[in-house]
């Protein structure tokens, strides 16, 4: 339907017209310095006064008046993964003079859009998230309103963004491809709902090393939990490892070793072993994915592959900010990502 005189066009909408990114249309409206051709620029124009476009006056309220902060947004701050991505993010911003607002969305959806919102209350148009939205709209009206958004391991892609990911496909890998050198042939991987994407990554990898290893793995070696949501006492995680180990044990196979989904799944998946009088490593195996600091405080120490939390934070505070520093125009638009590495410590046995 075209739009009327009476209809509010979004930046959104000039792109999609004038088939460019949200960021170009942003950097030829709001007469950014960016290098961009006069047959475009020229083109988004049109398009602009076609559409009866006006930059929304909320953002540049916003802009104009924002703050020199940086807002985080993590599903839960329970899980020293995400707190190693703030202080990674902490390290950045206090290097330009910036503070940080720290929310947890609290693995809600709802939580997160309200979070968002507070920030653009706040006139802080800086955000580092690790969604738990599947599609993102509340983000893309943050964009629209002229923040900043840089986004941490997510199942959807935002135009006009600067998008970070890990190779976890290569993360499980490592981990499954370690256990076959340490001679396990039986290996189960343990894991909270496969509704995100690097979860179902990082089962790839699992298989995909096990196939080229020529060690069976099947959906049968695969326990899922049903559900996913924080819970009373905030360790959502390591409650999963308990629960998952009374499925494991009801239905183990021979299974000489366990993969956990993360570190904090694991401590729960050993505790519970432990109760039922099986020991790591000695009865099975144990790795895991994350190396947060406590990994290597338990007993025994825990064996896992390194996720770069700290760095991923630190590098996508510093693209994000650097350019408000700068007085650059326009929003980021940048892809990148981290590799991830072993961890080799005591909770995996070499089997003869």
């Amino acid at each position: 339907m075209k739009k009327g005189k009476s209809s509010v066009s979004t930046l959104r909408d000039v792109a999609k017209k004038a088939d460019v990114s949200i960021a170009t249309a942003s950097r030829v409206l709001s007469n950014s310095d960016y290098p961009v051709s006069q047959t475009l620029r020229k083109r988004i124009i049109r398009v602009a006064e076609e559409l009866n476009y006006t930059p929304n006056l909320l953002g540049k309220m916003l802009k104009n008046n924002a703050y020199h902060a940086v807002g985080v947004i993590v599903p839960t701050l329970q899980n020293p993964f995400f707190n190693q991505v703030i202080l990674g993010v902490e390290s950045a911003a206090r290097e330009k003079n910036y503070e940080v607002v720290i929310y947890s969305s609290h693995r809600s959806a709802e939580q997160e859009h309200n979070n968002i919102l507070n920030l653009l209350k706040n006139r802080v148009m800086a955000l580092i998230i690790i969604s738990i939205d599947e599609k993102g709209d509340a983000l893309r009206r943050y964009i629209d309103c002229g923040g900043r958004v840089a986004l941490l391991e997510a199942d959807f892609q935002l135009e006009g963004a600067i998008i970070a990911q890990t190779d976890y496909l290569l993360a499980g890998r490592l981990a499954a491809q370690y256990l076959a050198n340490q001679g396990h042939q039986k290996v189960a991987l343990l894991t909270s709902p496969l509704t995100k994407s690097y979860r179902c990554q990082i089962l790839d990898g699992v298989r995909e090393a096990f196939r080229k290893s020529n060690i069976a793995f099947s959906d049968s070696d695969v326990f899922v939990a049903h559900t996913e949501s924080e819970s009373d006492t905030g360790l959502y995680e390591f409650e999963l490892g308990r629960q998952l180990v009374d499925t494991f044990l009801q239905n183990r196979k021979k299974h000489t070793a366990i993969i956990a989904i993360n570190d904090i799944t694991a401590f729960g998946v050993i505790q519970a072993l432990a109760q039922r009088g099986l020991s790591v490593p000695d009865h099975i195996s144990v790795i895991s994915f994350d190396n947060i600091t406590y990994a290597e405080m338990i007993s025994p120490p825990l064996t896992t592959v390194e996720l770069p939390s700290n760095s991923i934070g630190f590098a996508a505070c510093e693209m994000l900010i650097s350019p408000m520093v700068s007085n650059e125009g326009g929003s980021p638009d940048i892809r990148f990502s981290f590799p991830c590495r072993l961890k080799e410590r005591q909770s995996v046995k070499k089997l003869n």
